[in-house]
């Protein structure tokens, strides 16, 4: 049953229209005067219409193709949708996206991966490597005459150098620098100057200015010598003018890690997920004094030889104090000179000599020294100089 309104000058007319209409099975419910006219409100029985509709459907549908005759049924809901407010093709581009995602994610995680295990087997060569030098160099040095050329008064510090992890080839070399001394304090000298000749020294934090990525193993320390420096230059250029930049760094943490400490100094940071995105962040932050990039621990070998254009970007090494020499080594086997190397859990007490071994002619300047990730604890202009005079102060005392 369905409910209709007819209209008409007085109630026969109506009447009269009802049956024309509705024919003479209709009901009539209400009858009233509205606006000078009669209204009738009728009851209809709409099932014969409804059986001649459906027989003209079921025509039309035996008349269509059978791509029509078989396409699913849709909802009102669903044509609204996809007619009125296009979800269909966004839903689509959504599945599209999340799919292209989980590609680019399982594509990262590979690469990652690829570039961990190419650490992993450089270190293991790096360490093979010093090893056949160091025993090659015995098997030349069986009748170099050694600690007997030295003054009996010396001898005691050959005896603590050689209890220490100094390569065999700059122990040769101190024992015929000081075999004419007499003393230790002479022979600490003579020993600072030779070592001191090999390297230089560089005052980064003085005029540091521009684009700097700093590399290192994982753990090493860079996120808060990043902050670090950025906290110490804030506080001389100001910090709108100093920003952190996050490349390539997927592990978990590392990003919440960033902004932590972004937010404890003070000064803006931004991720870049790839080289594409790191060249267009970096020309944003054009109007930075200074800009401060840091990078995975898995990323460190990759870094070297990367490139942005038009931007001059300098790279600087982050080392721990008790690395080891191939751990070092590795770091310059087919790469460019280093702008700087930057130690960081330095102490007084730890031995370097390692870190000596490794950078003997690298031509890489030493610049900073972090003693630990406290940023209310200064960063050190590091010399090679100080730093061997201590730990031949600190072995002395220790072992001889």
């Amino acid at each position: 049953m369905e409910l209709q309104r007819v209209l008409a000058k007085d109630s026969r007319a109506a009447m009269d229209q009802v049956h024309k209409l509705y024919g003479q099975d209709a009901l009539v419910i209400s009858n009233k005067r509205a606006k000078n006219k009669t209204e009738l409100i009728v009851a209809v029985d709409l099932k014969s219409g409804a059986d001649e509709a459906l027989e003209e459907i079921q025509v039309q549908t035996k008349n269509s193709s059978h791509k029509r005759m078989t396409a699913p049924i849709t909802s009102f809901d669903e044509v609204m949708e996809s007619k009125i407010f296009a979800t269909e093709d966004v839903n689509k581009d959504n599945e599209n996206s999340i799919e292209n995602l989980e590609n680019d994610n399982s594509k990262n995680i590979e690469e990652a991966e690829m570039r961990e295990a190419k650490e992993i087997v450089s270190l293991v060569k790096s360490e093979l490597s010093i090893m056949r030098r160091e025993i090659l160099l015995a098997q030349q040095l069986t009748t170099w005459p050694g600690i007997e050329v030295v003054s009996h008064k010396v001898q005691p510090l050959i005896k603590a150098l050689s209890e220490t992890s100094i390569s065999l080839s700059l122990k040769t070399l101190i024992t015929s620098v000081i075999s004419d001394t007499t003393n230790i304090e002479d022979a600490i000298e003579k020993i600072t100057e030779i070592v001191s000749a090999n390297f230089e020294s560089v005052e980064l934090l003085e005029n540091m200015s521009g684009y700097h990525l700093f590399a290192g193993s994982p753990g090493v320390g860079k996120t808060s010598m990043i902050a670090k420096l950025a906290l110490t230059k804030a506080a001389e250029i100001g910090e709108a003018n100093v920003a952190i930049v996050s490349l390539r760094d997927n592990r978990i943490g590392a990003w919440n890690q960033i902004q932590l400490l972004s937010g404890q100094v003070g000064v803006e940071c931004y991720k870049a997920n790839n080289e594409e995105s790191l060249k267009i962040i970096l020309q944003e932050l054009a109007n930075k004094k200074l800009v401060l990039i840091d990078t995975s621990g898995t990323e460190s070998l990759f870094v070297n030889s990367l490139k942005v254009q038009n931007i001059d970007l300098k790279k600087h090494l982050i080392i721990s104090a008790d690395c080891s020499e191939a751990a070092i080594a590795r770091y310059f086997e087919n790469h460019e000179t280093w702008n700087s190397l930057l130690i960081s859990k330095y102490s007084e007490t730890v031995s370097v000599w390692p870190v000596i071994n490794a950078l003997m002619n690298k031509n890489t300047p030493l610049s900073i020294a972090n003693e630990n990730v406290d940023l209310q604890t200064p960063l050190k202009n590091l010399k090679i100089r100080d730093l061997v005079v201590k730990n031949l102060k600190n072995m002395q005392l220790s072992l001889v």
